[in-house]
């Protein structure tokens, strides 16, 4: 069954990768070259989804340390994170924008309604790209501890069908405002991971002016 299963997940991703190449919304015969494409693409996203740290680009690779990295001096990072549960099919989603001191600058914690945790990140990854649109900030990094969806959101791969439309609207908002991506492992994240998660439950309306105890001491663990 599971042979099968990853037969046929591998036929779907050449064929939706061919029709991409052709543009056409039936099958054609295609020249050779289109076919070997359609099967690098699922080396690429299998190198996305089984195997993400050795196989990000250079640009998108992880620091060695396992924690928040500041940005270059002058800058700003934006780290965000999701948290979902299957039952409800809703969750909470959790922006930081942190300066180059690990200082806390602005955040946001939300409501989403999705259908998987991949459908709960890629949302959130949206609304970072949003928040960064609405606070007029250019050439600002945008990490996240979802390896696939950093490496879908820099490359022209075509994503899964539940975040086609999301990513569509990632890689758009990213070209517009010069946003750029990074994966970042869940110990770089704790912050925005904490915001969304159900211990952030009672943050008041002044949580980034005074930020609770436990955010207050992930922030200074961060950056000590």
């Amino acid at each position: 069954m599971y042979i099968q299963y990853t037969l046929l997940k591998r036929l779907n991703i050449v064929v939706r990768h061919t029709y991409f190449l052709n543009n056409e919304l039936y099958f054609v015969p295609v020249k050779k070259h289109k076919i070997y494409t359609s099967l690098g693409a699922w080396d690429e996203f299998v190198s996305a989804t089984e195997t993400p740290s050795s196989h990000l680009p250079r640009s998108l690779a992880p620091s060695s340390s396992l924690h928040w990295i500041p940005p270059a001096a002058g800058s700003l990072k934006i780290n965000c994170d999701a948290s979902w549960s299957k039952g409800p099919n809703r969750g909470w989603g959790g922006i930081i924008l942190r300066d180059s001191h690990g200082n806390l600058i602005d955040g946001r914690r939300f409501r989403i309604s999705a259908t998987s945790a991949l459908h709960a990140e890629a949302s959130v990854i949206r609304e970072a790209c949003l928040f960064a649109k609405a606070l007029n900030l250019s050439s600002v990094c945008i990490e996240n501890d979802n390896a696939q969806l950093i490496s879908l959101s820099v490359s022209e791969l075509v994503p899964p069908w539940e975040v086609l439309a999301i990513l569509s609207d990632i890689r758009l908002l990213a070209k517009d405002e010069g946003l750029s991506f990074r994966w970042t492992p869940r110990e770089g994240n704790e912050a925005a991971h904490w915001v969304a998660s159900s211990q952030a439950s009672s943050l008041g309306p002044n949580w980034v002016v005074y930020p609770p105890e436990i955010l207050y001491s992930i922030l200074c663990k961060d950056f000590p």
